[in-house]
């Protein structure tokens, strides 16, 4: 370049044209050699544009001048100064569409389902047609089948056609395809018919609208080059085919389809971009997957589909021209949804605005660190691919099944990026996040790029991919990389991670079609239990590197015995995992896990902590399992002891490594037993701290906790406190007499050791466990250290590993719910209220879905209510009801969850422990290697020593021996025979029958759950995302479970389908009641008239069809859930029969009716019927009198006055018309709750808080709490009396056990008092019932029990 003297540009007006995009030659030789040159060795730029006359100064002109580094002859400054002071970004517009309704599928396509019905042959043909009916029209749907005709013919046999035509030898499959084939090759296939008005109209009104846009773009001339951006590529093909028939309307335009993201795309992809660049093409028609490609600039962007993604949206900025060009974003219209996509790009923050804005000007040169509240969908929006038969390589996200294809890397790393800002992790906002390098790699060979991410202080930077030919695949690569290291280190969020949409779109449920007779039985069905994805997801084989998570147990007890911490060794990470509480006799123990950096093990160490885990499995379980290094899931490891949480830094997990006691896991993996060290007492002392003996020398056997070394007792002493010896003078003659072969002790006066029999695995996810029954004979409270071995696991670390069983059951159910989340409800729902709605109370655990399940009724009566009133506007309150009915039953409700396959996510059966065994684990024969001391025969013990469990034993092969498990073998002649053990009668026999295995195996793997059971979860989990994120997300997970709210996407989208009747319609309010009843309420009406209707009662003359019987109907259902709220957050501890207790209390006619009164409400009523009148005077008098008189008893008494009402018959107008004005008020409100929860906050709140609670439910607290007790399923409560000298006690047991008491002179009046003082309990302690009762997981068969004659009597007379 020095050596030049000038450039002379001959045509530099082409250039312009075509807004100099960069692979235009030279623009890359001004980009790469000329302004690499130092300015004073550059050639001057002598360059012919256009001539004076024609001249035309704009941003594209200026952007010429900047390439060429010249500037234009003869223009004045003040012009260039206007155009640059304009801000260099595309004029954004926003068009509005039609919804698709009504469009019915085309001849073409029904007659092609007759040959493929249910559409497995060609799956992904039938619902590209489906989607192209949808987004494009039914033109669209026929054209995807012409276009797959030519794949169709490859797939038919050149041989098929010659065969002879036998019905009996042809395969269905092949005359199917014939059949499509044949029907798509003889099929006159139509034109687009742009003509709403003509009947033979074809397109849909977005598709018109599209060709609008591009109809107004002919005054661009040769200079127009536009990009329309859509999801699938079936509509990016279809879409090019359209545009190439309307050749009338779009004759400028030459359309070519841009998809495909590999690497084996990029040559097509350069040639599509020069054809852009030259003119050959001027309208890209692009997937998603290629937004972020050097695509050349367009003058203008369609966003034909909206992406939630802000990312997105930068890049569509990014393919524009800036000043001068459009980027415009097709909206439908009343679509909810496509206005919060805009809303969070046009309401973006000033972080989120500087990083687009920085991402646009230097999309591919410089990638700014996100702000932390960036906005990205997880959907991944595929479109080039069906992914379930793609051949793409991808990263599997091991807890939800999730995929990172290359196309999505990027993205990802960018979400990673942001939430470490949330994180408080330093990064430095100007600082790129990628490196590009160019790799020269020599003369006459194309340059490289390698792109390098830059994250200082995380375990991806500097992390590089393979060298790709341009900028946009360097950085996919780099990016994809970076996933895969972050996804082995585990610090990949699962959530981060998008879902294929073939796993989102699949339905595994059950179709169980019902009828009336299943609804009114409440039949019970069969179902298989979900397994997590993740052990699934987790290879086996070679170990590569083993992930760690911590797990510690603490005692919520003082005086509870420690627990070593272990590590749970995992082939792939495990997420984040919650603690929990784990259960024994009544006493909580916290589980925590903290994850750990990754372990790379060495060959001997992993065949170490193989056979340790195995060890851990045979000791807890007592049966001889075995599982080989390959066919391994996890593993088990000890820490050191005692051991404190290490501190997490940053993102670096704590290292481990160091901290695995190895001597523990050489001398368990090696050996079962070892020989008590009983030199000296001292020395005995030492050797059993901590310590687990067992009386035997073989594996499978009784082994004891021991407690304390006496060294005040010896083998001749007399144990008084033991019964086991209460027959015998001392221990020893104890052993002479039933211990087999004893022939005496080395040394009669060593110290004995006190013991404490071992627990067998048991559930601890149960509060409700109790001890264990002590057995019939006593057991050993001493032994004789002589006589025992010492097992090779310490006591604590054996008390872990027998929770293990129930802590790993908690793990699987915790992942479950994570992939549950992720699979229907994009992470919408808190995960532990989405554990909770899946756990029925037969599952015995802490929690259930009863009070999410209350609510979630509540609010699914209130979401259909509003639905079926906006849908069905001409109804009347009985039509609604039943409308409402078929969403809302318990057989529409199983029949969706049925259909989505929601039922094998429920947990309804209790962990059945003792059958658990962990995955890949098997039985193997108890073929052993036993020990004969042949210098005395007679005294024949056999003995099982200990060994190394290597793969070796899955295959049968026998263990080694090991003299140093019993000091008496030393030194002596010994045999080794082959025989199977029969040493210990206690231990399970190894082949049961087939039956009972097969039994343990359906015990883990299937449950049974009543339709109705499955129907209050679908509840519960609306509830549960009623908390988590409000109506709106409870209403997407709602439209998730398969209810049938259709054309409802948003809650705002009722408000505009309503429809009321006209202002002129409604009776006339009295001139005050308007503005009397907002004062009571305490909020406006914005249409007025929709008050008068809620005012009107039936019976006024021509106002017939405008009373309140509708708004009523929706008002029932809005109260019900406010009620339901109020009660649910105001009394947390109350037991879901509580709050039903309650709630009917609050929402019943009576009630309502006293509201009506009291507030004044019943004033306005509008009527004109003279009985009417009669009744409601009548009864407001009646009910004043009975008001005063409770007040002033409630005074006397000192306690809050009760329900007055009771026992009066209300004219049912008084209660219609309070929940018809919070329907009127919502409905004025636009369906915003505003002005309904400020009357319930004004009116009723205060009304229910005063005069209904639990104590002043009603007059009869005995039967409050009976009914209590029977809606939590207890069989075992009830009232005792012990009568004293002068006075009578009461006693309310619950399983044995006192929950409250009272004393008084009449039996009647301590009972009473006893009840309303355990309601009180019940009520601050809301896990009494869960920890004490467990009627729930026994037998279903139990009778209702029967009431003592004392309670007869107490309910008699009360």
């Amino acid at each position: 370049m020095p050596q030049l003297h000038t450039l002379m540009i001959d045509h530099a007006q082409n250039i312009k044209d075509q807004d100099s995009h960069s692979p235009m030659p030279i623009v890359r030789v001004m980009g790469e050699f000329y302004q690499t040159t130092v300015s004073s060795f550059r050639p001057r730029i002598f360059a012919l544009a256009a001539l004076p006359n024609d001249l035309h100064f704009d941003s594209e002109m200026l952007k010429l001048e900047l390439i060429l580094d010249a500037k234009v002859f003869g223009m004045a400054e003040t012009k260039r100064s206007d155009i640059l002071s304009l801000p260099d970004r595309p004029k954004e517009l926003v068009i509005m569409y039609n919804t698709a309704t009504g469009i019915a599928e085309t001849r073409l396509s029904k007659q092609l389902h007759q040959f493929d019905p249910d559409e497995s042959i060609f799956p992904s043909y039938f619902r590209a047609s489906r989607h192209a009916l949808l987004e494009v029209g039914p033109c669209a749907q026929d054209l995807v089948w012409r276009r797959a005709l030519k794949e169709i013919e490859t797939l038919i046999p050149s041989w098929y056609n010659s065969m002879d035509d036998d019905e009996e030898t042809q395969s269905s499959i092949l005359r199917a395809k014939q059949g499509i084939r044949d029907t798509l090759k003889n099929w006159p296939f139509t034109m687009p018919n742009l003509d709403p008005s003509s009947k033979g109209f074809n397109v849909t009104h977005k598709f018109r609208r599209l060709v609008d846009i591009l109809m107004t773009c002919g005054s661009y001339g040769k200079g127009f080059r536009g990009i329309i951006f859509v999801q699938k590529r079936a509509i990016a093909l279809v879409l090019v085919d359209l545009f190439r028939n309307l050749y009338h309307e779009l004759r400028f335009i030459r359309p070519c389809a841009l998809f495909g993201h590999s690497f084996s795309d990029f040559k097509r992809h350069q040639e599509i971009f020069h054809g852009f660049v030259t003119g050959e093409y001027n309208l890209l028609v692009a997937t998603k997957s290629t937004e972020d490609l050097e695509i050349p600039r367009a003058s203008m962007v369609i966003r034909y589909d909206l992406f939630d993604s802000q990312t997105s949206h930068a890049y569509a900025k990014a393919r524009t021209c800036g000043r001068e060009s459009h980027l415009i974003h097709m909206v439908e219209r009343g679509n909810d949804m496509h206005h919060h996509i805009l809303s969070h790009i046009m309401n973006a923050g000033a972080d989120i605005l500087r990083w687009t804005e920085a991402l646009y000007e230097m999309a591919n040169n410089f990638a700014p660190v996100p702000p932390r509240d960036i906005r990205e969908s997880i959907n991944p929006y595929h479109s080039d691919s069906d992914d379930e038969d793609s051949t793409e390589e991808y990263i599997t996200d091991p807890t939800t099944s999730g995929r990172i294809y290359i196309q999505d890397a990027t993205t990802v790393i960018y979400r990673f990026t942001a939430g470490l800002k949330s994180t408080g992790f330093r990064l430095e906002d100007d600082k790129s996040l990628f490196d590009l390098k160019e790799i020269h790699s020599g003369f006459g060979t194309t340059n490289t790029l390698v792109c390098s991410v830059t994250l200082p202080g995380t375990v991806i930077d500097n992390i590089s991919g393979s060298p790709s030919l341009s900028k946009s695949q360097a950085r996919r690569s780099a990016c994809f990389e970076a996933c895969r290291e972050l996804s082995n280190a585990g610090l990949l969020d699962y959530r981060m991670v998008p879902l294929p949409p073939f796993l989102l779109r699949q339905h595994n449920g059950l179709p169980v079609p019902l009828t009336d007779k299943d609804e009114r039985s409440s039949s019970t069905r069969c179902y298989p239990r979900k397994y997590p994805n993740f052990w699934a997801n987790s290879i086996t084989g070679p170990i590569v590197r083993l992930c760690p998570v911590i797990v510690s147990i603490c005692p919520d007890a003082d005086n509870f015995a420690d627990f070593a911490p272990i590590l749970i060794l995992t082939r792939r990470p495990l997420p984040h995992l919650e603690g929990f509480k784990l259960f024994s006799s009544g006493i909580s123990s916290s589980v925590r896990f903290q994850r750990a950096a990754v372990l790379q093990l060495n060959d001997s160490q992993q065949h170490l902590i193989n056979q340790y885990t195995n060890r851990v499995f045979r000791a807890i379980l007592n049966k001889p399992l075995t599982c080989s290094l390959e066919d391994s899931l996890y593993f088990i490891a000890p820490l050191t002891y005692p051991w404190s949480f290490p501190l997490q830094k940053g993102l670096d997990f704590p290292d481990v490594s160091d901290s695995i006691s190895w001597d523990l896991v050489n001398l368990a993996a090696l050996n079962w037993a070892i020989p008590i060290r009983a030199g000296s007492a001292d020395e005995l002392v030492l050797d059993l701290k901590d310590a687990v003996v067992q009386d035997r020398w073989v594996e499978f056997t009784r082994r004891y906790n021991v407690n304390e070394v006496r060294r005040d007792m010896t083998p001749l002493s007399k144990p008084d406190d033991s019964p086991r010896e209460a027959d015998y003078e001392s221990l020893l003659d104890f052993c002479k007499a039933r211990r087999k072969g004893f022939e005496g002790l080395k040394d009669y006066h060593q110290p004995i050791i006190q013991v404490e029999r071992v627990s067998p695995v048991e559930n601890h996810l149960d509060p409700t466990s109790k001890p264990l029954t002590p057995p019939s004979k006593a057991p050993a409270k001493y032994l004789i250290p002589e006589l025992c071995a010492k097992f090779t696991l310490p006591a604590s670390t054996l008390r872990t590993a027998l929770l293990l069983p129930s802590i790993m059951r908690r793990i699987d159910d915790l992942l479950i719910v994570k992939e549950l989340n992720a699979r229907f409800f994009d992470h919408a729902i808190r995960e532990d209220l989405l554990h909770v709605s899946l756990c029925a109370p037969s599952a015995g655990l802490e929690y259930n879905y009863e009070r999410l399940e209350l609510l979630g009724d509540a609010f699914l009566k209130y979401l259909c209510t509003i639905y079926v009133f906006v849908a069905e506007p001409t109804q009347n309150e009985g039509s609604l009801h039943i409308a409402r009915q078929k969403l809302i039953s318990n057989k529409s409700l199983l029949e969706n969850s049925n259909l989505i396959g929601l039922p094998v996510y429920i947990q309804a059966k209790p962990f059945p422990a003792k059958s658990w065994q962990p995955p890949n684990f098997r039985l193997t024969p108890r073929t052993s290697k036993m020990i004969v001391d042949k210098s005395d025969e007679e005294a024949f013990t056999p003995m099982i020593l200990g060994s190394e469990m290597s793969s070796d034993v899955v295959e049968g092969a026998f263990t080694r021996t090991s003299t140093a498990c019993n000091p008496h073998v030393s030194g002596v002649d010994l045999a080794v025979i082959n025989e199977t053990s029969d040493v210990n009668e206690r231990d399970p026999p190894f082949y049961g029958k087939k039956n009972k295995k097969k039994a343990r195996q359906d015990e883990q793997s299937s449950q049974w759950l009543g339709d109705k059971a499955v129907a209050d979860v679908v509840e519960a989990i609306i509830g549960a995302a009623y908390i988590s994120g409000g109506r709106e997300t409870a209403l997407q997970v709602t439209k998730a479970l398969a209810i049938p709210i259709s054309n409802i996407n948003r809650w705002s989208d009722f408000g505009r389908n309503v429809s009321t009747p006209p202002p002129d319609a409604s009776a006339k309010l009295r001139p005050e009641s308007t503005s009397a009843i907002e004062r009571i309420i305490g909020h406006n009406f914005q249409r007025p008239h929709l008050l008068a209707q809620a005012l009107t009662h039936s019976s006024m003359q021509g106002h017939e069809s405008a009373s309140y019987g509708r708004l009523e109907f929706i008002g029932d259902a809005i109260l019900d859930f406010m009620v339901i709220q109020h009660i649910f957050n105001r009394d947390q501890t109350l037991s879901p029969g509580a709050l039903t207790l309650l709630k009917g209390a609050m929402v019943s006619n009576s009630a309502l009716a006293a509201v009506c009164v009291s507030s004044g409400l019943r004033k306005h009523l509008l009527f004109e019927s003279y009985q009417l009148a009669g009744s409601i005077e009548v009864y407001a008098n009646e009910l004043k009198a009975r008001q005063q008189k409770e007040y002033l008893a409630a005074e006397r008494e000192g306690r809050s006055p009760g329900q007055y009402w009771l026992g009066i018959e209300p004219p049912k107008a008084l209660s219609d018309v309070v929940e018809s004005i919070i329907g009127a008020i919502y409905i004025s409100d636009d369906f915003t709750p505003i002005g309904a929860e400020r009357l319930f906050n004004n009116v009723l709140k205060p009304f229910y808080d005063k005069h209904i609670t639990l104590q002043t439910l009603s007059h009869h607290p005995t039967k409050i709490l009976f009914e209590l007790f029977q809606a939590q399923g207890c069989h075992l409560f009830e009232i005792s009396k012990e009568n004293n000298a002068e006075k009578t006690l009461c006693h309310v047991l619950v399983h044995e056990v006192i929950l409250a008491s009272a004393e008084d002179v009449m039996p009647t009046l301590a009972a009473r008092q006893a009840s309303i003082f355990a309601l009180d309990a019940l009520q601050g302690d809301a896990e009494f019932m869960r920890r004490i009762c467990d009627c729930r997981t026994q037998s279903s068969n139990k009778k209702p029990r029967r009431k003592s004659e004392f309670e007869e009597e107490l309910l008699t007379l009360q």
